[in-house]
């Protein structure tokens, strides 16, 4: 299992050193797995701690969704980022919010938020 400092050192190349201890364990292992919260997380510090432009974030976390080494919610993730590019008043916790509720037959998803329901097409309804 990776956390997300992992992830950020291997995409940022924040030190040499560490991508070559990342690289080396990428290279030794079948598979890692990551959870939910660690890409929720890797996306928030992408975008407010590193204040990268929401289309390099959706890059970076594509590159992640979609490395085969790693064992995540590709489903999820890839839903969630169609909607986290083409709406940009709602955050990446309110694109996978969404999709997490459809994929688990649950919607819709009830909130005050009014960004939510009027960019959501119906899958979010305003609790009132």
């Amino acid at each position: 299992m990776l956390d997300t400092n992992v992830l950020l050192d291997w995409l940022l190349d924040r030190d040499a050193k560490r991508t070559k201890l990342i690289d080396k364990l990428f290279s030794s292992v079948g598979g890692l797995q990551i959870p939910d919260v660690v890409i929720v997380e890797l996306t928030f510090a992408l975008e407010k701690f590193y204040e990268l432009p929401r289309d390099v974030v959706t890059e970076n976390i594509s590159k992640v969704v979609d490395e085969p080494i790693f064992n995540c919610n590709r489903a999820l993730f890839r839903r969630a980022l169609i909607d986290y590019s083409k709406y940009p008043a709602l955050s990446f916790v309110d694109c996978y919010l969404i999709h997490y509720a459809e994929l688990q037959h649950a919607t819709p998803v009830w909130t005050f938020d009014k960004k939510l329901v009027n960019q959501s097409r119906g899958r979010a309804k305003p609790l009132s």
